[in-house]
């Protein structure tokens, strides 16, 4: 009785229940999450700024070889993204494309058209920025000193990149910005940075920290 009770009090289904997502939008949300963690993968500080702390330390390889690589990435991304038939998607879905596509052209115009990489010493300052590591309390200090550290000893190799892949003659206030930048910088690893760190304990990751900061600056 109770049982037949249940049937009868059930409500038929409804005929407008809502609709799961279409497959369209299911192919849709799998490339968009593939393109978010690869531009990570590709640009481990970009990553790390965003929240991403699984990426702490981590630098982009920014050797003409890993620019290179990055420009072909972009523009299989882009052909993936161009791929995607707009109509078969929901409008959200239709913006979220076309916000991907102005991404991935901006980045290719910077690298690619204008060739900053090798115009312009500005380009590398926002990607090596230790702000982060010393300014943002997103986890105790001895973990971001640990963080900084790791970035700080990829330093000397992304310096030695940069002078790579800069090609003469440069504008002369590329110079002037260049030489003020990198300039305050080095002046920042090897005067600032240790204070900021101070009250960590560990002496054998002072010892790391004044070590990498030598290197760095």
């Amino acid at each position: 009785l109770m049982l037949g009770l249940t049937a009868c009090n059930q409500s038929p289904p409804s005929a407008h229940a809502p609709k799961g997502p279409s497959q369209a939008s299911l192919d849709w949300n799998k490339l968009t999450d593939a393109f978010i963690q690869d531009y990570f993968n590709a640009r481990p500080f970009f990553a790390a700024q965003s929240g991403r702390h699984e990426f702490d330390g981590q630098l982009a390889d920014v050797s003409s070889h890993g620019i290179k690589r990055e420009i072909a990435r972009l523009h299989d991304e882009r052909d993936q993204i161009s791929a995607v038939d707009p109509k078969t998607l929901e409008p959200r879905e239709r913006f979220d494309r076309e916000y991907l596509l102005a991404v991935v052209d901006k980045d290719l115009f910077w690298m690619e058209k204008a060739k900053y990489p090798f115009r312009n010493p500005a380009w590398y300052i926002d990607k090596i920025d230790p702000d982060m590591y010393l300014n943002r309390n997103y986890a105790p200090l001895d973990v971001r000193m640990k963080a900084y550290i790791k970035y700080a000893r990829g330093i000397p190799q992304v310096a030695k990149d940069i002078k790579e892949n800069l090609q003469s003659p440069l504008p002369k206030t590329y110079v002037e910005l260049g030489i003020a930048q990198y300039g305050g910088l080095a002046e920042h690893y090897s005067k600032n940075v240790a204070a900021i760190f101070a009250s960590v304990s560990d002496p054998d990751l002072q010892k790391q920290l004044k070590d990498a900061d030598t290197a760095a600056a």
